[in-house]
């Protein structure tokens, strides 16, 4: 049985297994994810300067060092196999940190050595860079649904003010509030907007802050289920793209404070279900 270390680092797969390391006999030596890669474009515009021209957050680069321990020869190997078994990246896997087990990192590992000491007992500071594709840490829970790490529960409510952590309503004017550092956008990181109620002469969706509207055409009964995923609106489990059925248009989410209106609707509620990213 391998030696047990602080809780630490968790690593889980995307069926929802986790692992911890300090209890898998790995002390994680150091973890220290950097700032997002921003990767800048620029014109020369002048004998004397450039004009910046665009900005893009490439993949970030988190290294990640620890030990592994074992008993013996035999220990050691079974260890090694184990390590191999919860870095493999034949599809990504989240870190979390349990000094901020509110969010998490989407990484897949590059290739790492295990080298081992001059004994049977440890294996020297592997380090593996994990690469963070989408660039941000993300929020373990939904706007909609919380998430258990470790025994204890958790929102998405990081950054969020008290007296507006809300993203389900039956009004016609609201705010909702993305605390993100970058903007939700239905492209990139679509927000789920799902509306359950009457709107007889179709659904309009306004964006106030960022002066967008999205308008469903066709009339939705109670007894519907209207969605909304980025880009591609959804009634009763089928996709209804195409100019007949919608303004072909979409909605993006500022950050900080979103001014919403819903028009042609009554007896209604919905909702906005997203993660937010750090």
């Amino acid at each position: 049985m391998a030696t047990k270390f602080k809780s630490d680092i968790l690593i889980q797969k995307l069926d929802g297994t986790v692992y911890d390391l300090g209890a898998e006999g790995i002390r994680v030596v150091t973890f220290d994810p950097p700032s997002p890669a921003y990767a800048h474009t620029y014109a020369q515009t002048s004998d004397y300067g450039a004009t910046l021209t665009g900005t893009q957050v490439t993949q970030t680069t988190i290294p990640i060092t620890f030990d592994v321990f074992a008993h013996d020869n035999f220990d050691y190997e079974l260890q090694r196999l184990k390590v191999l078994k919860i870095f493999s990246s034949d599809e990504p896997i989240y870190v979390i940190n349990l000094r901020t087990p509110f969010m998490r990192w989407k990484v897949v590992a590059d290739a790492f050595a295990y080298p081992r000491l001059g004994n049977y007992w440890k294996a020297k500071n592997i380090a593996i860079s994990l690469i963070c594709y989408e660039g941000f840490a993300e929020s373990i829970a939904t706007t909609l649904k919380t998430a258990t790490i470790n025994g204890k529960i958790y929102d998405a409510s990081l950054g969020v003010p008290f007296d507006d952590y809300q993203y389900e309503f039956s009004t016609s004017h609201f705010k909702i509030y993305n605390p993100s550092v970058i903007p939700l956008l239905a492209d990139e990181r679509p927000v789920t907007i799902t509306f359950k109620g009457s709107a007889p002469q179709g659904l309009t969706i306004k964006n106030n802050t960022t002066n967008q509207s999205f308008y469903y055409k066709k009339a939705i009964a109670s007894s519907d289920s209207f969605q909304l995923i980025g880009l591609v609106p959804i009634v009763n489990g089928i996709q209804r793209l195409g100019n007949d059925y919608s303004s072909r248009s979409f909605l993006d989410f500022a950050r900080g404070y979103n001014d919403i209106e819903i028009l042609g609707a009554s007896g209604f509620t919905i909702s906005f279900e997203t993660r937010f990213y750090y």
